[in-house]
């Protein structure tokens, strides 16, 4: 009888049949045998770049990845990273979306150390009034102060929790507003302006312990239009753009004065490291304001940094000036440029560390927003 070589059971040549292949479950990782505040403190020292591949690895390692034991440890280790978050607004939809400066290990590249950075989105990030919010970071949180929701302005603050991608809502303030100036000091957040200047809680505190809001009057001798553009804090003041002129708020005195020095350079898109306000000249030029000693100079060294197109804005990360550039005018293709600062004999030199195709999109965008927070 003639029997087929693909029959069951029966070998080619008179050989034995092949032994079926046994499958074992691999070894669980030896770090999984440890306790937990073992493998948090593991964990911990790792850079967050290498978080999304560790947490496939298991159901544990991503529990772990996800707790607030993590991230209290690297702040016990000084692990700590500074990630910039980015607000982008379509011009079509009107809608803001929130993205993060993620760095990545480069892939493919074995003999490469380097970091890829891209502009990646934050789908479980809340969404957020379409215009006149003010946003400002505290530590590992940040804050989105009021603005407008069909064609109201509002009086709710919302706080994003960036470690775990979570959100709460703050008490409302007493005034809603849009536009508004903020600063933080003492441990109090200030909200200036947004609203009638004529309004009896045109400036409120929040204290942030007690969690409680207070309207705070003073001496206003001078005219701000309702709706600022920019502010910053520095030496416990706060320093307000409006369409025309600057300001500062000594909230100590509860009085608030122009500020003409101020006014001669200070350009949208600007931001503070060590006290010092960077912001943009003209071309391809940067400045710096010091409010204590009341003089701007030159960023030196920043000679083959492109033209500032419109939009471009400034954010501090981790005391390195980073600046987001839109360089398309009918799409959004963002390049990144992180520069070092220093100072050499009296001066301030720039030096630019990397530079970088953030993210590219179809549709055009505005930056209304980058600032970073501490994780």
């Amino acid at each position: 009888m003639f029997v087929s070589a693909a029959s069951p059971g029966v070998s080619i040549a008179g050989e034995p049949p092949p032994k079926k292949k046994k499958l074992f479950a691999p070894d669980p990782s030896p770090l999984l045998l440890l306790p937990d505040e073992i493998v948090v403190n593991c964990l911990a020292r790792v850079p967050r770049c290498y978080f999304p591949a560790i947490s496939l690895v298991s159901r544990t390692l991503r529990r772990l990845i996800a707790s607030p034991e993590i991230y209290i440890e690297r702040s016990v280790l000084r692990r700590n990273e500074h990630v910039l978050y980015v607000v982008l607004r379509s011009h079509a939809t009107e809608t803001p979306r929130w993205y993060s400066l993620n760095p990545k290990p480069l892939e493919n590249e074995p003999e490469s150390t380097g970091i890829n950075h891209r502009l990646v989105p934050i789908p479980s990030f809340p969404s957020i009034p379409c215009w006149g919010m003010s946003i400002v970071s505290i530590d590992s949180e940040i804050y989105v102060i009021g603005g407008c929701i069909n064609d109201e302005l509002v009086s709710t603050v919302l706080v994003v929790e960036c470690p775990f991608n979570t959100f709460r809502f703050l008490p409302s303030m007493k005034q809603a507003r849009g536009c508004a100036a903020t600063g933080i000091i003492d441990g109090k957040l200030y909200v200036i302006g947004g609203c009638s200047p004529l309004s009896s809680n045109w400036v409120e505190a929040f204290d942030l312990k007690t969690h409680t809001w207070e309207s705070v009057t003073g001496l206003y001798n001078v005219k701000v239009y309702e709706k600022t553009i920019r502010s910053f804090v520095v030496g416990g003041n706060v320093y307000i753009m409006d369409r025309k002129n600057s300001f500062v708020y000594d909230p100590k005195q509860g009085r608030l004065g122009s500020d003409r020095l101020v006014d001669t350079q200070w350009s949208v898109g600007s931001c503070v490291i060590d006290d010092k306000l960077y912001t943009f000249g003209e071309k391809n030029k940067i400045f710096m304001f010091d409010p204590i000693a009341r003089v701007w100079c030159y960023v030196k060294g920043l000679e083959e940094l492109p033209e500032k197109p419109d939009g471009s804005r400034m954010a501090n990360r981790g005391g390195k000036l980073v600046i987001l550039y839109n360089m398309k005018k009918y799409n959004t293709e963002i390049r990144c440029t992180e520069i070092e600062l220093e100072w050499r004999g009296g001066e301030v030199w720039g030096t630019i560390l990397v530079s970088y195709l953030a993210v590219s999109l179809k549709d055009p965008c505005t930056i209304v927003q980058s600032l970073a927070v501490t994780i």
